[in-house]
């Protein structure tokens, strides 16, 4: 089965091809204000470096959020047209769950963090011991001065959000709470290609009409 999975959650979109557990190419997306003009070139683009043909594709995985909205929007909306065009089931994979999916098998909880503006964040905690991590709370939208008394060691914390309130979380967490390092913060299409080719064994696939972004908040 051949996958393309499309993330335009955060201003580092990716796009990657996957061939059953194979990763063919991965390719990115910078710049959340280009990806009405960049996506479906993007997609043509993949589709050559690995020598492979849009009618191909048996399946369409995208990152449904939470993020950025205009991302998001533009995202799902190409991925319901080639999964129209193409006839083929469309995947819904939650931005936070692939974020945290980045660490498999890892011995501790996994925090997702992602910037939601006006001093806020989204949040998440997740166990990963295998490929597919496990839900512990969330995905909750809370004040950034909150999280330090809703999280405790032993935790990594992962996602954009540690970026953008880095200066306040360093010195508001506690020192034994690991940090991703800086190349594992942001989304991955491969990681929404893999986490789609196992929701697609499990029939977690969803109508293309009937699936909206998950935003959590109220458009600003």
């Amino acid at each position: 089965m051949l996958i393309l999975a499309l993330d335009t959650a955060t201003d580092k979109g990716s796009l990657a091809l996957m061939a059953d557990e194979e990763l063919l190419a991965e390719s990115s997306l910078e710049s959340a204000g280009t990806y009405l003009q960049r996506l479906l070139p993007g997609v043509e683009a993949l589709l050559q470096a690995a020598r492979r043909r849009l009618p191909e594709v048996g399946a369409i995985a995208v990152s449904i959020g939470p993020g950025n909205f205009t991302g998001l929007r533009i995202g799902l909306a190409t991925a319901k047209g080639l999964a129209y065009a193409l006839g083929c089931p469309l995947i819904p994979v939650p931005t936070l769950e692939a974020l945290a999916a980045q660490f498999p098998y890892h011995p501790d909880p996994i925090g997702v963090l992602m910037d939601a503006k006006r001093g806020e964040v989204f949040f998440a905690r997740f166990r990963c011991p295998e490929a597919q991590p496990q839900t512990i709370e969330g995905p909750v939208r809370l004040a950034v001065n909150l999280l330090p008394s809703q999280v405790a060691p032993p935790l990594l914390l992962t996602g954009p959000g540690l970026n953008a309130h880095e200066d306040f979380l360093k010195n508001s967490l506690p020192p034994e709470i690991q940090w991703a390092p800086l190349e594992s913060r942001h989304p991955r299409a491969a990681n929404v290609a893999r986490l789609g080719r196992l929701y697609l064994a499990a029939g977690l696939t969803a109508a293309p009409a009937r699936l909206t972004p998950t935003y959590l908040r109220p458009a600003l």
